[in-house]
């Protein structure tokens, strides 16, 4: 049992410390770019909408890949009532920062309640909860339990109608629900403009912190509503 449980025990240490390394080479110095398009239609005269969000992630501005994200949600907001539900399922594709171009695929179902309100004369505020299921499970998956508040502030005008300048904030925190630790936090500035009635941008930088490291990221958001 002995001589059959060392090479395993080996093969694991090795395997661990080769993970280990891959992180322990991430730059967190080197400014990375999140590039987003969203999504999003309300089906006229029913409480129902639907999603979608496009997400290229680099570890630089160019070309590496951390991650590339694909998702697809329906939602429910009941008459009268101040939330709306959603339920969804997106795909991953994580790359390795440098060099390689080796990658992983994942996926997730979740379900989400989100509370939408005005706090103040202009002060727009949204809350977010959100239930994930990530497989296959590997390093950096698990059952995940993810909060996001959020703040956008119109500056030049009182409402986020056309021709609004904003200010865009949030902070969304990740919790592994497998071990009741923290995953991860990010903290997004950004200034947005409503461009038409059916579509907005942003520009910002948000830094992620993980138990692993930490890195800057600017981001480049495109919305569409209908």
């Amino acid at each position: 049992m002995k001589v059959l449980s060392t090479p395993f025990q080996l093969f694991l240490s090795l395997l661990l410390l080769v993970s280990m390394n891959v992180f322990a080479q991430v730059d967190e110095d080197q400014l990375g770019a999140w590039y987003t398009w969203f999504y999003n239609r309300n089906i006229d005269d029913t409480p129902w909408a639907t999603q979608m969000i496009i997400q290229q992630r680099n570890w630089d501005i160019g070309r590496d890949l951390q991650q590339r994200f694909i998702l697809g949600q329906v939602s429910y907001k009941p008459e009268n009532h101040p939330l709306r539900y959603g339920l969804g399922y997106y795909h991953l594709r994580h790359g390795e920062f440098g060099e390689s171009k080796a990658s992983r695929d994942e996926h997730v179902l979740f379900q989400q309640g989100i509370y939408s309100t005005l706090w103040g004369e202009k002060n727009f505020m949204t809350f977010r909860l959100r239930l994930e299921e990530h497989w296959p499970e590997q390093r950096n998956s698990f059952r995940n339990l993810r909060t996001y508040i959020s703040l956008n502030r119109p500056l030049n005008q009182s409402t986020l109608d056309n021709k609004a300048w904003y200010l865009s904030v949030y902070d969304e925190y990740f919790i592994n629900l497998n071990t009741v630790n923290y995953g991860l936090n990010r903290v997004y500035v950004g200034l947005g403009y409503k461009v038409t009635e059916h579509t907005s941008w942003q520009f910002g930088v948000m830094r992620q912190n993980s138990s692993s490291y930490g890195k800057n990221q600017l981001m480049f958001n495109l919305f569409h509503h209908y």
